[in-house]
């Protein structure tokens, strides 16, 4: 998992995948940097092109290592947007889950480049759904921020992926105004996505989405 998911999102994303928590053999792909997910998986084996924390095996997702229907559960977060080809990624996971086994999936949409220049994709709701119709059941697709968190994460990555003229003050009024944005009550009553508002859309504006979906 990349290391630059922040930390409102993060907040929200560990909370979603709490709830998928079990002792069923599950594969993580992209686990480099993400040991704290064996606290929801116990019978986790993490795979990686790198050795790191959190790595168990290196092993390259266009080819893993691994039986047909060997794992009840497959783990990518925040993985599938540095992989150049998304699609076939996604076919060899389906390969080594079990009929029935669930793939959790954390990607963004509206959010800054990162671990630049390797970064290629975004996806909409749509396109997840598109991504995921032969051969899966979609459980579970929701954004993972609301429009206010969306906004505040904006301004949280800006100061961490900039320098500025009087650079740590500067940041100190960057990070206190994502916070304030944060909390601050609920002012958007409704969202649309376009701009003549014929469309409600309430995931117009968040940062990523997360995606369950059952291997059929």
């Amino acid at each position: 998992m990349s290391l630059l998911v922040s930390k409102i999102t993060r907040k929200k994303l560990n909370s979603l995948i709490s709830t998928y928590a079990t002792d069923a053999k599950t594969l993580e792909v992209g686990s480099w940097g993400s040991p704290e997910y064996g606290k929801y998986f116990s019978n986790k084996i993490g795979i990686d092109i790198r050795k790191g924390p959190g790595v168990d095996m290196i092993a390259n997702v266009y080819g893993l290592p691994f039986k047909d229907g060997e794992f009840d559960v497959v783990l990518c977060v925040a993985i599938l947007e540095h992989l150049e080809e998304p699609i076939k990624a996604i076919s060899e996971m389906r390969r080594v889950l079990k009929p029935g086994g669930k793939i959790i999936i954390s990607v963004p949409f509206m959010f800054p480049i990162h671990d630049s220049p390797r970064d290629y994709w975004r996806f909409t709701k749509y396109g997840l759904k598109k991504l995921f119709t032969d051969g899966w059941e979609v459980e579970e697709l929701k954004a993972e921020t609301n429009t206010q968190e969306f906004m505040a994460t904006l301004i949280q990555r800006l100061g961490y992926q900039s320098k500025m003229r009087f650079n740590k003050p500067a940041k100190l009024v960057l990070f206190l105004l994502a916070k304030i944005v944060e909390k601050m009550p609920n002012i958007f009553t409704e969202i649309y996505g376009d701009i003549k508002k014929s469309v409600k859309e309430p995931d117009a504006f968040t940062n990523s989405f997360f995606l369950v979906a059952r291997k059929s």
